[in-house]
């Protein structure tokens, strides 16, 4: 069924209400907004016979209209559609009636919108630059572990393999983050319990299913 804020194909022409535009090659036509919504609600009965009350009820509403109103509108849209009341393609004169919409309706379906493109791109360029972000830090700490285990500061590298193994465990490296940070913890005194390690100790808690001890 054609909505009011569909694009639509009435044979060879594609109809855009939103801009009250149809379109066939390079031949354009504008519509008033009035007429496109009475092409719009004819489009959604294709080829049935709708009365001229009923036009005149579902566009012009509340409003007070002579059936003259209606005959302008519909000659503004055969007009717009290059057809012809005699020989009609599109839009048929039921005399003392209505009017039935003849041509094929075909709803086009919608495509994303510039706006959603770019968020859409925006999204990704967002997730491209995170994991960029996030290899630079595993880098970084690698490099922090490697020195700090070189230079024997045991607290620098228990704090940088604990940030490793936070980030490895977000991205569910679960067994890389154990494996990493078991090791370290290990070689502390059971006696000892500065912040640095109990935070580790919390994690690897964590990642071993509480089976530390």
């Amino acid at each position: 069924m054609v909505l009011s804020s569909d694009r639509f194909r009435l044979g060879d022409w594609l109809v855009d209400p939103s801009l009250n535009r149809v379109t066939s090659g390079d031949k354009t036509g504008h519509l008033e907004p009035r007429a496109m919504e009475v092409l719009v609600y004819l489009a959604g009965r294709a080829d049935e016979l709708v009365s001229k009350q009923d036009l005149i009820d579902h566009v012009w509403q509340a409003e007070v209209v002579a059936h003259g109103s209606l005959t302008g509108i519909i000659a503004q849209l055969r007009n717009a559609l290059c057809d012809d009341s005699k020989y009609s393609k599109y839009i048929e004169t039921i005399h003392t009636k209505g009017y039935r919409l003849i041509a094929d309706v075909v709803t086009v379906p919608k495509s994303p919108g510039l706006r959603e493109a770019r968020t859409a791109g925006n999204r990704v360029t967002s997730l491209v630059e995170e994991s960029k972000g996030m290899a630079q830090a595993e880098d970084g700490l690698l490099h922090t572990i490697e020195v700090a285990k070189a230079q024997g500061t045991t607290y620098t590298e228990l704090r940088a393999a604990t940030r490793l193994a936070h980030l490895w465990s977000n991205q569910n490296r679960i067994d890389e983050a154990r494996a990493l940070l078991q090791p370290i913890v290990a070689r502390f005194s059971k006696d000892i319990d500065t912040l640095p390690l109990l935070e580790a100790k919390a994690l690897l808690w964590d990642l071993t299913g509480g089976s530390i001890k």
